[in-house]
């Protein structure tokens, strides 16, 4: 079988003032892959991403690239970005790609914003920001792209532009995506693993696919049976909402309810609704 691993992470552990925001993580991502990580706020994404970026350093543990993987083509695009903010968008460009050995940069995304190269980093919105970073990012035809939590940041137009050059990154390079993100509805057409985080372990790591078909959910005005796994319960004064996880096939014949497929916007809620509905118990 040939080995399609990129990056694998060995019993991967980071501590913060005495606390456990990596807890024992050991996974692989493969080339081409393209991950959606979320979970509640302080769970230990952003710290993560940062570890394959090799931003943080783990106290324990080990993260592995494939040997042909250089540092050259990995990209990462944060919400606190920091570019140099005196230079000019032109001066940035000659920059960036004497480091990264761009010989023909793209220009393509900056163009259709009708940026102007003589303006200062510091001036772009950002939008702006977000579109030039990708620019220079893309221009290094990126093996491995880290994205943390900037989609949400950028209106829809923008947003827009800037997923579907992602689009075109994966199929024209082949690159390897790693986001962190909040927002579903926009990203929801790029990722095909969707991994939630809670307490710094993934508490779901699923293949896009087989996600669809192992949550459901019932809308009932009474409860359901005990024996019908229930991952998040909402209700009001006229309905309850069952999320089932996980579903299967027999519960159709089972059992007379009406077993609803969920976007996944819904579906990520569902998993983190529970994880505070347990934190409440």
């Amino acid at each position: 079988m040939i080995n399609n691993e990129i990056i694998k992470v060995k019993n991967l552990n980071i501590n913060f003032n005495k606390h456990r925001v990596i807890d024992n993580l050991s996974l692989s991502f493969n080339k081409g892959e393209t991950v959606l990580i979320t979970g509640r706020n302080g769970s230990g994404k952003t710290t993560f991403l940062k570890c394959l970026g090799g931003v943080l350093f783990p106290d324990s543990g080990l993260i592995q690239f494939e040997n042909k993987v250089s540092k050259k083509k990995i990209g990462i695009i944060s919400d606190k970005m920091s570019l140099l903010e005196d230079y000019t968008l032109e001066q940035g460009i000659a920059f960036h790609s004497e480091i990264f050995g761009i010989d023909k940069f793209n220009f393509s995304l900056i163009n259709q914003l009708n940026l102007k190269y003589e303006r200062k980093i510091k001036t772009l919105s950002a939008g702006e920001r977000a579109i030039y970073h990708l620019s220079l990012i893309i221009s290094q035809k990126p093996e491995l792209l880290l994205i943390d939590e900037i989609i949400h940041m950028i209106d829809a137009y923008i947003r827009e532009l800037f997923l579907d050059a992602l689009i075109e990154l994966i199929n024209d390079v082949n690159t390897t995506i790693i986001m962190v993100n909040h927002t579903f509805s926009e990203t929801g057409r790029i990722p095909e693993r969707i991994l939630i985080m809670e307490q710094g372990r993934f508490i779901l790591d699923e293949k896009r696919e087989n996600l669809n078909k192992k949550i459901k959910k019932i809308i009932i005005n009474k409860e359901i049976e005990e024996d019908i796994p229930v991952l998040f319960k909402k209700e009001s004064s006229i309905q309850k909402e069952f999320y089932i996880y996980p579903f299967k096939e027999e519960f159709n014949s089972k059992y007379k309810y009406d077993f609803q497929d969920i976007n996944l916007t819904e579906i990520i809620k569902s998993f983190i609704g529970g994880c505070y509905a347990k934190k409440r118990v």
